[in-house]
């Protein structure tokens, strides 16, 4: 599979990829098919929600003009309100870099269902 210019919003804290309602940051990198690199980091503004937070985390990755998503989980909220608006890979909480070449390796498949059913996921 082939990346064109694609853009990659990351849920990551520390060095790591994380959940989308607990991660510190969102890292938004881009790819032109080889090259990788980080275009853009904010704070993750899932952290002051109080209620579906991973939602809030996952509008912020479309309005910052991703159109895939890197997490370690997503509840069927978050999932349901992706779903159709752009690919979701869920990557266990590993680095990003690691992350990242495995997905554009084509070793990791966008998700078709949530890892688990609603709320904060430990």
């Amino acid at each position: 599979m082939t990346y064109l210019s694609m853009k990659f919003a990351v849920a990551v804290s520390g060095d790591r990829v994380n959940g989308p309602g607990e991660s510190e940051e969102v890292q938004i990198y881009e790819t032109d098919g080889g090259n990788v690199r980080l275009i853009e980091k904010y704070s993750n503004p899932a952290l002051n929600a109080t209620a579906a937070r991973g939602v809030f985390m996952l509008k912020s990755a479309l309005d910052h003009g991703a159109n895939a998503l890197v997490l370690s989980e997503i509840g069927s909220p978050g999932f349901n309100f992706i779903k159709n608006k752009m690919d979701v890979y869920i990557v266990p909480e590993m680095p990003v870099a690691d992350a990242l070449k495995l997905i554009l390796e084509g070793k990791v498949s966008p998700a078709t269902a949530p890892t688990h059913d609603h709320g904060h996921h430990h």
